[in-house]
């Protein structure tokens, strides 16, 4: 029998899990009435798939120098254009956990008048100012580091013209007031050179409060736009053990966690979180209890911070399933010597089936990284492979994954080829292996530049698909942050409209969820996949979460009912 001590001890630890998130200070939803990014009326629209972090939440250098950017990933036009840059920054100047908590805490003052008139991003401009002073220095002095280089000029254009990358950063003005005012006028260096324009921004995004990276997403995608952004779901990544040995990003998983809980508090429900999971982590913390330090910090996220699922990223170096008796680590310098071990593949899947279970037990929806792009070492990349999935789903059937890029960013260039060996395993049938299977559409870059071939593609999946499930599966996501290199990007929502008004067009007869395709695409298939419907597991966890953090009814929840 517990002793009365331990009882104690174990009531303290469960209430202070329950708590709310701030004992000090609580943070309170920032002007949750904003009209800019606020409309009861509009049609529910849900991003699942965006990031909202900086530079201290990734091990970026290791990344840049230890990861094959082809032409095959998100990333190419980017690191191809600025490698010699990146690698100069210091990227641990960016706001720390604990700073962004202090920036936070600030607001207090201004929440208290913040009428439904006032602006979100204007309560939040000395946040959006100190990240950008710290980008935009980093620029300028990797850009004076650079130009003495003999290789310099090759990457920045020659010194003090009006054109190439050099010129656009050192067209950046003093305040973020005035870089938006350039970036957005043709006649500046800057707005002439919307490629280069959106490399820094991107860049300046890394050095950003992860909040103000949120907000100015919000204020993107819903100010003066038929649909407001009612909800996004911001993915966390755990690259530690595969790049780093094992080594903390400057800001933890755990803080990470934490901030995004206070962040989904202030941004009053708009945006909750899907946390990282790493079975390398895991088979290498494992403890008494058997549970390692990845899934206790999934235990956290879902079940006290307000965290609605998990991402997973498996071109780092892990299948779905399957690891066992792979030998793709063998020889690979760099990793930890674990990586070695004959039963290391083992290993792996012991941990992804604990993950496994435990979200199908709780109804935790699983995002994953299906585009074969950023690994490591070059055949890393096709564990993120549709076979693998197919194991996972075999073993448990029903788990509620979604297939993150659908298998590939460039999907109208490929004719779907890729994209169609993951539509085999969503499935309409009650109960068989991919009966909550899901797929998105994140950095379909395509969107922007060729909507017509992009229209046919979709088409044709949609016709593919078994008892064309597809239009009950398909959701709008966008890979905010990292979309942000691409010209025309602030389109991607209006955008990504007009695709699905071309499809309804030519198939007007097309209805899904008992509302239209379009409804169904960008906001109520995500609605089943979330498990945000009354009664479902996420939304009870949701509505505890508010209640303890005083969060009021958010948007996407009332139009839910």
């Amino acid at each position: 029998m517990r002793s009365e001590s331990s009882r104690r001890t174990f009531i303290a630890s469960l209430a202070a899990m329950l708590a709310p998130l701030s004992a000090n200070a609580a943070t309170e939803p920032l002007c949750p009435t904003d009209p800019s990014i606020s409309d009861p009326s509009a049609p529910l629209t849900i991003d699942t798939h965006a990031h909202f972090f900086n530079g201290s939440d990734l091990q970026i250098r290791a990344f840049l120098s230890g990861t094959v950017v082809g032409k095959d990933s998100e990333l190419y036009p980017l690191v191809n254009a600025m490698g010699s840059v990146l690698q100069t920054l210091g990227w641990h100047l960016a706001p720390s956990a604990k700073d962004e908590m202090r920036a936070i805490a600030s607001y207090a003052a201004s929440l208290k008048n913040c009428a439904s008139p006032v602006e979100a991003r204007t309560v939040a401009m000395p946040s959006f100012q100190e990240g950008y002073a710290i980008g935009s220095d980093q620029l300028r002095t990797a850009a004076e580091v650079l130009y003495q280089a003999p290789s310099g000029a090759s990457v920045l254009g020659p010194k003090g013209s009006r054109t190439g990358l050099g010129a656009v950063i050192d067209d950046l003005p003093k305040t973020y007031d005035e870089y938006e005012q350039r970036r957005n006028s043709g006649a500046s260096v800057m707005g002439s050179h919307p490629t280069l324009s959106g490399y820094v921004r991107f860049i300046l995004h890394n050095f950003n409060h992860r909040h103000v990276n949120a907000i100015d997403y919000l204020t993107t995608y819903s100010k003066n736009s038929p649909r407001k952004i009612d909800l996004v779901v911001s993915s966390m990544v755990d690259y530690d053990w595969w790049l780093a040995k094992g080594k903390s990003t400057p800001t933890s998983l755990s803080e990470q966690v934490d901030l995004m809980a206070e962040i989904s508090i202030l941004l009053g429900g708009r945006m909750h979180g899907f946390v990282s999971f790493c079975p390398f982590r895991e088979a290498m913390t494992i403890g008494s209890d058997g549970m390692g330090d990845s899934l206790r910090l999934v235990k956290k996220a879902v079940e006290t911070r307000g965290f609605i699922g998990v991402k997973l990223y498996p071109p780092m170096g892990f299948a779905p399933l399957g690891n066992k008796g792979l030998k793709v680590w063998k020889g690979k310098p760099g990793l930890p010597a674990a990586a070695a071990d004959p039963d290391f593949g083992k290993r792996l899947d012991a941990a992804m089936r604990s993950l496994f279970a435990y979200c199908l037990a709780n109804e935790v929806p699983i995002m994953a990284h299906t585009n074969h792009s950023n690994g490591p070492w070059e055949d890393f990349k096709a564990l993120a492979g549709s076979q693998y999935w197919s194991l996972a789903l075999q073993a448990f059937p029903g788990l509620r994954v979604s297939f993150g890029h659908f298998g590939d960013t460039d999907l109208e260039d490929h004719g779907g080829a890729k994209t169609r060996e993951f539509l085999k395993l969503i499935s309409p049938t009650s109960g068989s292996a991919g009966a909550n299977t899901y797929a998105d559409s994140s950095y379909f870059a395509g969107v922007l530049t060729n909507q017509t071939k992009i229209s046919q593609t979709l088409q044709a999946l949609y016709a593919a698909s078994d008892n064309n499930v597809l239009f009950e599966r398909l959701m709008y996501g966008t890979d905010w942050t990292m979309i942000l290199p691409q010209r025309n990007v602030d389109r991607y929502l209006s955008d990504f409209t007009d695709v699905m008004r071309r499809i309804e067009k030519d198939q007007p007869s097309i209805t899904a969820r008992q509302t239209s395709l379009s409804n169904a695409f960008f906001g109520k298939n995500a609605v089943q996949y979330l498990g945000l419907a009354a009664g479902q597991p996420n939304r009870r966890r949701l509505e505890t979460f508010y209640a303890l953090n005083k969060v009021p009814e958010p948007d996407w929840m009332r139009k839910l009912g």
